[in-house]
């Protein structure tokens, strides 16, 4: 357990005057921590203690929630900002006495994130600890899921193999990729445009209602994301998988595999689907019947003698045959999903159910937009992917640490935001 010196007008019932500091309070007492410090403590062993574990740590934990996206930022806030350095447990009377400086030197940061990330493992497991807490105190968080890949760029130089002189600050591990950007023109035709990107990419798994983070990897920008997102499924715990009833994706995400994954682990696939249709053809028959349908799964009916095409109204889902069911002039029609799995899924893409799932996808852009804007990762100076994961594991486990000091405040309200709480 952390002991840190504490002021009295840091009391809960004091503390709306504080402002960001309340927020900062709330991480540091709420993040499971015991095991990384206390393997932090044994890797220093008997060197020098100048500047303590626990407040370095705390320091750097609290980083993003300072705005600080370098440690000489984090050094300049902490060294005008007294409240804040006692919060993370720094004594100031040391540096009166001439024991050490008022805040530690760039060398004791440094060590403490190349220790990090040998104990990577640890700050996994500190996120998992903070998942499952949710799990059990949210009855139903991770019922309804958002996915998606966020790209953060690199800006160290690319290392040049050829160059007689290696630069070592130059960027190994990042690399390059594109990323569609789908949008309608004025005509409303769906249209994509690419932009190239260097650096790492966030695979991330997400609760769509409280946006809060399930699961996530980082890897190289040119990681495919349904390759990243599959791997992120197939190890979550069966109990959460059980509690789990529908993902929602977007374009990029359009698998006949991934939605049979989905499927097989009885998890509704709620996935946006791109024109995949190479013959120009605006519909297409579902085997010997007047039925036609889209390329995004709308079904429509064929009058015989007229050639007149109405829409058929959608009546649900049968399960045990594994049809979608459809009503016209009191008759029923049924259409079998694996006819076509990236068209007709067991939630029908034009069903209002689907329209109400898929506009949750939202979710996880904001808590992608929190993580660049409130958490500071657009403004990164990040060399290498042990260290790019270090800092977005830092990121994971204060905005779930902050959810469970809400969660156990009685703020579950409150649980999303990240600048104020």
């Amino acid at each position: 357990m952390k002991i840190i010196q504490q002021l009295s007008a840091f009391d809960y019932e004091q503390i709306e005057i504080l402002g960001d500091l309340e927020r900062v309070k709330l991480l540091i007492d709420n993040v499971p921590d015991e095991k990384i410090i206390k393997e932090l403590i044994r890797i220093r062993g008997k060197g020098r203690n100048d500047y303590p574990i626990i407040p370095v740590w705390n320091s750097i934990l609290i980083a993003p929630l300072v705005e600080a996206s370098s440690i000489d930022s984090l050094r300049r806030e902490l060294s005008r900002n007294r409240d804040l350095r006692s919060l993370c447990g720094f004594n100031d009377a040391d540096y009166y006495y001439g024991k050490c400086k008022l805040v530690p030197p760039p060398k004791a940061y440094s060590n403490m994130f190349k220790n990090l990330k040998e104990i990577r493992p640890l700050l996994k497991e500190s996120f998992d600890e903070l998942v499952d807490f949710i799990y059990e105190n949210l009855e139903d968080f991770g019922a309804e899921t958002a996915g998606d890949g966020k790209i953060f760029q690199g800006y160290a130089k690319t290392k040049d193999t050829k160059a007689e002189d290696l630069d070592e600050r130059s960027e190994t591990d990042a690399d390059w990729t594109f990323k569609d950007h789908y949008y309608k023109d004025a005509t409303g035709v769906t249209k994509v445009k690419s932009t190239r990107y260097f650096g790492f990419r966030i695979h991330l798994l997400s609760d769509a209602n409280y946006e809060l983070p399930i699961d996530y990897l980082v890897t190289k920008a040119s990681n495919g994301e349904t390759t990243e997102l599959t791997k992120l499924i197939n190890v979550l715990s069966e109990e959460k998988l059980e509690k789990m009833k529908a993902m929602m994706l977007d374009k990029g995400y359009d698998s006949t595999e991934l939605i049979e994954l989905l499927k097989s682990k009885e998890i509704s696939p709620v996935i946006d689907i791109c024109n995949h249709w190479k013959d120009g053809e605006a519909t297409k028959q579902y085997k010997d019947t007047e039925l036609i349908y889209t390329y995004d799964g709308k079904v429509s009916i064929v009058e015989q003698k007229t050639g007149e095409i109405t829409p058929l109204k959608y009546l649900g889902y049968d399960k045990v045959k594994e049809t979608l069911r459809y009503g016209y002039n009191g008759k029923v029609y049924s259409i079998e999903i694996s006819y076509d799995e990236r068209v007709f899924t067991p939630i029908a893409r034009d069903s209002k159910k689907w329209k109400r799932l898929y506009n949750k996808r939202t979710s996880i852009e904001r808590i992608n937009g929190r993580i660049d804007r409130d958490m500071g990762l657009e403004k990164n100076t990040i060399r290498g992917l042990k260290k790019a994961t270090v800092v977005v594991d830092l990121i994971m486990i204060g905005m779930l640490s902050m959810a469970r000091g809400h969660i156990i405040n009685n703020r579950v309200d409150n649980i999303r935001k990240l600048k104020t709480t």
